[in-house]
């Protein structure tokens, strides 16, 4: 997303792409899956403006993906709801992920 710039992007939305990233345990993730979905988020952090929003839809629980969100180099206010689900279905989880500051601590961020 290099040719994207710097706080440019109001509102990103993902139904899929962080979930693919993600095997193994839930309680202990793989290092590929702490690295790379931590790249991705810090990569929206810098492309989100400071009043933007990230809307996250998953099936993953809270307690699990909420450490994978707020990982090194980002800091979110996150707000979940829980979506659909009866007691025949599972339920969904929507995330409104806003960024509170942590932008960038490498001083990396181009505009």
């Amino acid at each position: 997303m290099d040719t994207i710039h710097s706080q440019s992007i109001d509102v990103a939305f993902d139904k899929g792409t962080l979930d693919a990233m993600i095997h193994g345990s839930p309680w202990t993730p793989p290092p590929d899956v702490v690295d790379n979905t931590g790249r991705y988020m810090r990569e929206l952090t810098r492309v989100l403006k400071p009043t933007g929003r990230l809307i996250y839809i998953t099936y993953r629980q809270p307690r699990f993906i909420k450490p994978l969100l707020n990982c090194e180099g980002t800091k979110w206010d996150l707000t979940v709801e829980t979506l659909g689900g009866s007691d025949s279905s599972f339920g969904y989880y929507g995330f409104v992920c806003t960024p509170t500051g942590a932008h960038d601590p490498a001083g990396t961020t181009q505009s």
